[in-house]
């Protein structure tokens, strides 16, 4: 059974009326990825955490993994061998995806009961493969009861690993035709394998006559990324967005330039203040 870190909460100072649980990247922990954005400031000088004052911060830690790129244990929801080619050894992923899933869906069903059953007030958020594991969660939290019906995503610097496939597998054309997907070529058997175990429950639900007004299709979608971002290219966000739009999601998607780390950092405070006032539409409600 795979072992993940700690668990980083940051309480909020008001209230509790939301939650958001908030996914590092690879290499990070959850501690170190909330001191990190803390010190990012929004365009009216303050902090997410100061601006919403009654939110619950919670920030997991993945497993240590062996990474076959940089030769080393290191903190990852999966292994990813390759960010230039993302379907470079996909069967590496498999095992990390499945196990980081079934966690965050453990997380998630948690923090919804903490708000008495309130999943709309609950937020799933992610940066650089944080924001990939939240997909995959997302997506697969949506025949989950409770869980399967999220206030909101929002995902910074992010890809959808098995883009490919889980656009034949969910997307609109597929349900349409009641389709399976076929192995096109040697070793898509265990990708199709794979994907009927975590998301076969979610394609079914999409069938459903109203499943664009409950579930899954009800949850909003904010992805930001930077077009100058040097370790996850623009265009495997971009390529994140066009597929969960196929999917039936709604989807926000926003692209800056000039932010630190290369570009693989929230912009400020143009981005800080996007997601404010996603989440505060998301309050609302």
């Amino acid at each position: 059974m795979t072992d993940f870190g700690p668990i980083h909460v940051v309480e909020p100072r008001a209230p509790h009326a939301h939650t958001i649980i908030l996914l590092h990247g690879r290499g990070s922990t959850g501690e170190e990825f909330a001191k990190e954005l803390f010190e990012s400031k929004l365009s009216t000088g303050k902090t997410l955490q100061e601006h919403l004052g009654s939110w619950r911060w919670v920030f997991p830690s993945s497993a240590e993994l062996w990474s076959t790129a940089f030769e080393e244990d290191m903190p990852a929801w999966f292994e990813a061998h390759s960010l230039t080619d993302t379907t470079a050894r996909q069967d590496l992923q498999m095992a990390g995806i499945r196990d980081s899933v079934r966690y965050l869906t453990r997380l998630l069903g948690q923090e919804v009961d903490r708000l008495g059953g309130s999943s709309g007030k609950v937020v799933l958020s992610g940066i650089s493969q944080g924001g990939a594991i939240g997909l995959w969660s997302l997506l697969c939290a949506g025949a989950d009861g409770a869980a399967g019906r999220l206030g909101g995503f929002v995902g910074a610097s992010a890809w959808l690993p098995f883009a490919d496939e889980l656009e034949r597998h969910l997307g609109r054309e597929a349900q349409a035709q009641q389709d399976t997907i076929r192995a096109a070529d040697t070793g898509e058997v265990d990708s199709d394998a794979f994907l009927e175990e975590l998301a076969g429950a979610t394609r079914g639900t999409l069938r459903e006559p109203n499943a664009s007004q409950q579930g899954l299709l009800s949850v909003p979608v904010f992805l930001g990324h930077g077009t100058d971002d040097a370790y996850v290219d623009v265009s495997l966000g971009r390529r994140a967005a066009v597929v969960l739009g196929k999917i039936g999601l709604r989807v926000e998607w926003r692209e800056y330039s000039g932010a630190e780390q290369e570009g693989h950092w929230l912009k400020e405070p143009e981005e800080l203040d996007d997601i404010v006032r996603f989440l505060e539409s998301i309050s609302a409600v």
